[in-house]
C-alpha cells in the first residue's frame, strides 16, 4: 500500500545523493570563481556587508532596491514582501539559500515586480508539512525567476493561481520543477492567465522542460523532463519516461490532446488535466506518485483508459466539478484509494476497471453526484467502497465485489473519528444487481 511519509523520506534520500554528485561536479570551477562585485556601485544593499542575513536586508530595503548577496550559505527561509526588489546572487553555484526543511518554502514572494537571480535554492520542505512547500512560492505577478539552481525542495516553483505574468527562464532544476495554478488557498480564482507565462530554457535533471501555450497540432519531443501545455488543441504527448520531477505532465485549458505510452514513476505530482476537455489519457504506467491520473477543476468529456496505475496515494482521481468523463478498462491496484471522486465531480462514468488490493477501492467525498459506477471488478481492498460525508444520486450497478453476491451491496457513508477511524453512519447507495461472477476484461 502507498505510504505518504515514506514517499517523502525516499525523495529526500535521493535528493541528498543527487546533491553530492552535483556539488562534486562543480567543485573545481568554483575554486577559481572570481568576485565580480568588488564594490557597491549599482547596488543599494550588499549582504553580508550591510546586513548579515538576506531577510534583514529585505526588511530594511525600500521598494525598488537592488540587493546583491555575496557567495556563501544563508540558512533559513526568506519572504520578499516589497515591490520591485531585485535580489541577485553573486554566483548561482556558490550563493545558497538553504530553507533547512523547516516546513516553509525557502523563498516566498508576495509582492509584484520582483526579480530573483543567481542562487542555489534548496531544502524547501519538511517531514510534517503541506504537500506544496517549495524552493520558490509565488503569490504575486510580474515576477522574474532567472538563472537559478533549484534543488531538493518538495516543489521547485509553486505558482499560486493569483500569480500572473511570470517569467521563468534559464533555471536548472534537480528533482524539482514547476507547478502553475495552485488554487489550494485562493478559492478557485484561476483563469487562463494563471497559466500563461513566459517559460523558456529551463531543465530538470538535465532534460528540457517543454512549455507550450496557444499552440495547435503538435507533438512534444520525447526527451522531456517535464511538459506543461496551456490553451492548446490537438497536442500529443507520448513515449516518454518521467522520474524525480514535480507534476511531470500538466495540461491546462486544453482540448483534444492525447497523452499516451508514458511511464511515470517516483515523481511528486501526477498526470493532471485542469479545465481541459475531450482529451485522451491511455496506455500509461503511473506508480509511486501522489495521484496516478487526476482530472481537476471543470475538466469535461475526457477519456481515461488502458492505464496501469499502482502504488500511489490515489490511483485515478476526478475532482472539482469535473464532469462527463469516462474512466474504463484501467488496471488500478495497490493504491491508498483506487478511484476517488470528490469536490462535486458529477456525471462521470466509471466502468470495466479492475480495482484490487487498494486500501479503499472507490471513495466518494465532498458531494460528488450523478456518477455511474458499473461493471467494475472491486476485490481484495480493505474497504471496497467508502463515502465520506454526503453524496447524491450516484448509481452503482453490476459491480463484482470480490465474491458472488445474491443480495444488494450496501454502500456505506462514514464519519472519521479523530481523523483516522471510519465509523459507518448512513447508507447513501446500493448496488442492486451485484455481479455473480468475475469479469474477464
Amino acid at each position: 500500500m502507498f505510504d505518504f511519509n515514506a514517499k517523502i523520506k525516499n525523495k529526500c534520500a535521493s535528493l541528498l545523493i543527487t546533491g553530492i554528485f552535483l556539488f562534486v561536479g562543480v567543485a573545481m570551477p568554483l575554486v577559481s570563481a572570481t568576485n565580480t562585485y568588488s564594490n557597491k556601485i549599482g547596488w543599494d544593499i550588499i549582504v553580508p556587508d550591510d546586513y548579515s542575513s538576506i531577510q534583514n536586508a529585505i526588511d530594511n530595503a525600500n521598494p525598488g532596491d537592488k540587493i546583491l548577496v555575496r557567495s556563501g550559505v544563508y540558512k533559513g527561509s526568506i519572504v520578499i514582501d516589497k515591490e520591485r526588489i531585485y535580489l541577485r546572487g553573486e554566483n548561482k553555484f556558490t550563493t545558497v539559500i538553504d530553507g533547512g526543511r523547516n516546513s516553509k518554502s525557502t523563498v516566498t514572494i508576495t509582492s509584484s515586480d520582483v526579480t530573483i537571480q543567481g542562487f542555489s535554492i534548496i531544502n524547501g520542505d519538511g517531514e510534517k508539512t503541506q504537500w506544496d512547500t517549495a524552493g520558490i512560492s509565488v503569490s504575486s505577478s510580474n515576477v522574474i525567476i532567472n538563472e537559478n539552481l533549484i534543488m531538493w525542495n518538495r516543489l521547485g516553483i509553486n505558482a499560486l493561481d493569483i500569480a500572473h505574468n511570470l517569467t521563468i527562464c534559464n533555471n536548472m532544476f534537480t528533482d524539482d520543477s514547476i507547478l502553475l495554478g495552485n488554487y489550494e488557498y485562493t478559492s478557485f480564482q484561476f483563469t487562463k492567465e494563471s497559466f500563461l507565462h513566459t517559460i523558456v530554457n529551463n531543465t530538470v535533471n538535465g532534460k528540457p522542460i517543454y512549455y507550450y501555450k496557444n499552440q495547435d497540432n503538435f507533438t512534444v519531443p520525447n526527451n522531456a523532463g517535464q511538459i506543461i501545455l496551456v490553451n492548446c488543441t490537438n497536442g500529443t504527448i507520448k513515449n516518454t519516461s518521467f522520474t524525480h520531477v514535480d507534476f511531470p505532465v500538466s495540461v491546462n485549458f486544453c482540448s483534444h490532446c492525447i497523452i499516451e505510452n508514458l511511464t511515470v514513476d517516483e515523481t511528486w505530482g501526477e498526470i493532471i488535466l485542469l479545465h481541459s476537455e475531450n482529451c485522451t489519457i491511455q496506455n500509461n504506467t503511473a506508480s509511486h506518485i501522489i495521484y496516478g491520473v487526476c482530472l481537476d477543476y471543470n475538466s469535461k468529456n475526457n477519456v481515461v483508459r488502458y492505464n496501469e496505475v499502482s502504488n500511489n496515494y490515489g490511483g485515478i482521481v476526478v475532482m472539482t466539478s469535473s464532469s462527463g468523463n469516462r474512466v474504463y478498462q484501467n488496471n488500478i491496484h495497490d493504491n491508498g484509494v483506487g478511484v476517488f471522486l470528490l469536490n462535486k465531480s458529477n456525471n462521470n462514468h466509471i466502468f470495466e476497471n479492475d480495482i484490487y488490493s487498494n486500501d479503499i477501492g472507490i471513495k466518494l467525498e465532498k458531494t460528488p453526484f450523478d456518477n455511474i459506477i458499473e461493471n467494475n471488478m472491486i476485490r481484495r481492498c480493505s474497504f471496497d467502497a467508502m463515502s465520506i460525508g454526503r453524496s447524491y444520486n450516484n448509481i452503482w450497478d453490476h459491480n463484482y465485489w470480490g465474491r458472488p453476491r445474491i443480495t444488494p451491496k450496501l454502500i456505506f457513508s462514514f464519519k472519521m473519528i479523530g481523523g483516522k477511524i471510519p465509523i459507518p453512519y448512513l447508507i447513501p447507495g446500493f448496488d442492486w444487481h451485484p455481479a455473480k461472477k468475475p469479469y474477464n476484461f
